[in-house]
């Protein structure tokens, strides 16, 4: 919602594989720990973090599970499945993680990494916006976002197989660290829609918040159509049609159609 009953956001790392530069993105708080903290865990005490080769060699083993996950599936994927993919021995693993469960934390981090630097990149970086977004932008945005999404699925099953499917029903902490990627990214693109009512380019009377839910919702049947085998042209023709549904809806009202009074 807009106006001052909005909660402040901060601004937080969203977490990145290690080795590389997580992005900063405005995150609610109440999402902050349910996607973040979990990252912490699969760090063993004991492990030396001031070798030369320690991190690529995370690395491969994180590159390994993510393969074997989609792959094989988690529930039937081994330790040793891992290591044997990277070709080392499996105790090699355990030098770096607990158990399988402790690595899956870091192949959830690679996916959301790929997620919103891919995808919602457009809308979560805190320079979008300005006096120049119009309606047009912003349902363009939208759709750039979903074509994007649905080629990674095209391109890229195993991601979304990560995301959708392998991750989810394994235990309480990483259901709720999935549902607080939801919440991040509807929070991201609530506060994007800020940006379009104080441009302009929505109605005033919008609650940004339980739109930016919608637009998330209907992120949904093309990606899940893309993964059961639609093409481009299904694509086409749903934006088309949820644009021609949202568009009257979004756009600017005179006083006059607020107040319902005929002029």
């Amino acid at each position: 919602m807009t106006g001052p009953g909005r909660r402040p956001a901060e601004t937080w790392p969203v977490v990145a594989p290690r080795g590389r530069r997580a992005r900063r993105y405005r995150l609610e708080p109440e999402y902050h720990d349910a996607v973040t903290e979990p990252s912490k865990r699969g760090r063993r005490p004991g492990r030396p973090r001031d070798e030369r080769n320690s991190e690529r060699r995370r690395s491969e083993l994180v590159a390994a599970a993510y393969r074997v996950f989609t792959t094989k599936g988690y529930a039937l994927a081994t330790a040793a499945d891992i290591a044997a993919e990277v070709g080392v021995g499996y105790g090699t693993f355990y030098n770096y993680f607990d158990s399988k469960r402790a690595i899956l934390d870091d192949v959830l981090d690679y996916g959301i990494d790929r997620f919103f630097t891919e995808v919602a990149s457009e809308i979560l970086e805190p320079d979008v916006g300005g006096s120049e977004l119009s309606l047009d932008a912003v349902l363009r945005i939208w759709s750039d976002a979903v074509d994007r999404m649905c080629r990674i699925a095209e391109d890229e099953p195993s991601l979304f197989r990560v995301l959708l499917f392998e991750s989810t029903g394994i235990d309480d902490e990483l259901d709720s660290r999935l549902l607080g990627l939801s919440g991040l990214t509807a929070s991201a693109i609530s506060r994007f829609l800020d940006r379009a009512v104080e441009a302009g380019a929505l109605r005033r009377d919008l609650d940004t918040t339980e739109l930016a839910w919608v637009l998330l919702a209907l992120t949904m049947p093309p990606l899940l159509r893309t993964i059961q085998g639609f093409g481009p042209q299904q694509r086409r023709r749903y934006r088309e049609t949820v644009r021609a549904v949202l568009e009257p809806g979004l756009r600017t009202c005179s006083n006059d159609e607020l107040t319902g009074e005929d002029g």
